[in-house]
């Protein structure tokens, strides 16, 4: 095939005229079998073969020692002139070594069919051949596959570099059930914004640094053993409990507020329909037109379910605190202080309810503060999967999309809610606390 290929000499001097080629063995977009020349290491007669397209054809100098295309000679200026400078002095280096000059012969560049274009490249015309059934028994098993799964390949890459997990997000995509679709519904609503991230991470730095205070040296101690566990001891801050603003008085805060604004909002909705049937509105005063974009109550019905629903679910959150807070929303230098505070509370309920047998006995969700409600709802999507659902609840939120909308929504709400009054819902009260290092 080699010589078929049309090759000539690059004349010497400048001023001779440069000889006539005949033209390409191969046209563009022609359909042939190509020598993958970067992993070649065989005879071209045994080589595998790989169906290719020609995208363009060029004549290109070829070095006659090692058979390899050489680049051409640019021109380039600015920030592009390092690296022509670099292909031109290769090519004057080539010439000069040589003496006689380079070979220059046709050359096409190829696209492997099924493979990423990033692996098109230029190939000389002794590494084509033709498309036929003889020339196809040597195709490559990888001929038009391998390329593929390489992007694929590429995109879980990037995922891990994200932390995501590749797995869990396939089947979240290739899964159409209705569980993951409410389960994802939930997760988005539980985001957090960068104001509640930010106290967050706050009160987690505030619990975890320790302080340790310098060595103490008392003649009170009574050996070098006591002393030495003193001067193990660290401090940390921690909750001051029973908080003055409990979770239950911000979910109670947070049901009134809404509450009051479903009135307003309905009243103000039939004042102005009122006004539209009367005809004494216009629509620079904002007409009903304006309020059909939002959430409107048309009727008391209505007013009186959206108020219901929203007793629910914050009566849904409270048992969610009470329930996982000792399991998953304590960090571990808060369990000693929370064993000690339910064992004192319990005692004081129970004479308490020796009085008074009407009187609740307290919940975390009366004494702990609204930090470890942004604890929770980091929690929520893993909880509703991996427990609510696991007990085969019939009431599960996952179980109906009506139960996940509103629940999301009115976790949305609260999250904003909570958002608009920062100052008032986190306090900061912390305490000193010595703790074992």
């Amino acid at each position: 095939m080699a010589d078929t290929a049309a090759t000539n000499v690059l004349p010497q001097e400048s001023g001779e005229e440069a000889a006539d080629y005949s033209g390409p063995k191969y046209h563009a977009q022609q359909k042939v079998l190509c020598i993958d020349t970067n992993n070649n290491t065989s005879d071209d007669a045994f080589a595998p073969l790989y169906e290719a397209v020609i995208r363009k054809s060029e004549l290109k100098y070829i070095d006659p020692t090692t058979q390899k295309i050489l680049p051409n000679r640019k021109r380039g200026r600015g920030r592009g002139r390092v690296g022509a400078a670099a292909a031109v002095d290769a090519l004057d280096q080539n010439t000069n070594d040589l003496g006689t000059g380079l070979l220059q012969e046709w050359c096409h560049h190829v696209h492997f069919n099924g493979w990423n274009s990033r692996w098109d490249r230029w190939v000389t015309e002794r590494d084509i051949f033709e498309n036929t059934i003889e020339n196809r028994k040597r195709l490559s098993e990888n001929s038009g596959k391998v390329a593929r799964s390489q992007p694929k390949q590429k995109e879980e890459t990037k995922k891990r570099k994200r932390g995501a997990s590749t797995t869990a997000d396939n089947d979240a995509e290739s899964s159409s059930s209705p569980l993951n679709r409410n389960l994802q519904l939930i997760t988005r609503a539980c985001e957090l914004p960068f104001t509640l991230q930010t106290v967050l991470c706050d009160d987690r730095d505030n619990i975890a640094v320790k302080v340790h205070p310098p060595p103490i040296l008392s003649a009170s101690c009574s050996s070098k053993q006591q002393q030495r566990r003193n001067n193990k001891k660290a401090i940390t801050m921690l909750h001051v409990i029973p908080a003055p603003t409990s979770i239950v008085d911000l979910m109670g805060q947070y049901v009134q507020a809404k509450k009051q604004e479903d009135l307003e909002t309905f009243a103000n909705y039939h004042r102005r329909l009122q006004r539209d049937l009367s005809g004494n509105s216009s629509c620079s005063d904002g007409g009903v037109g304006e309020e059909s974009s939002m959430d409107v109550i048309l009727t008391k019905e209505d007013l009186k379910m959206n108020k219901k629903k929203r007793k629910e679910f914050a009566l849904s959150i409270l048992a969610l605190v009470d329930a996982s807070l000792p399991l998953f929303l304590l960090y571990t230098e808060e369990r000693d202080q929370f064993t000690k505070l339910m064992a004192q509370f319990a005692k004081e309920d129970d004479k308490q309810s020796d009085n008074d047998h009407q009187t609740p006995k307290r919940q975390p969700s009366h004494l702990y503060p609204a930090e470890y409600l942004l604890r929770l709802f980091v929690k929520i999507p893993y909880l509703l999967s991996e427990f609510d659902l696991k007990k085969n609840n019939p009431a599960s939120i996952l179980l109906a999309d009506e139960k996940t909308q509103d629940f999301a929504r009115f976790l949305s709400e609260l999250i904003v809610f909570i958002q608009t009054r920062v100052d008032e819902c986190f306090a900061g009260n912390y305490q000193a606390v010595e703790v074992d290092d």
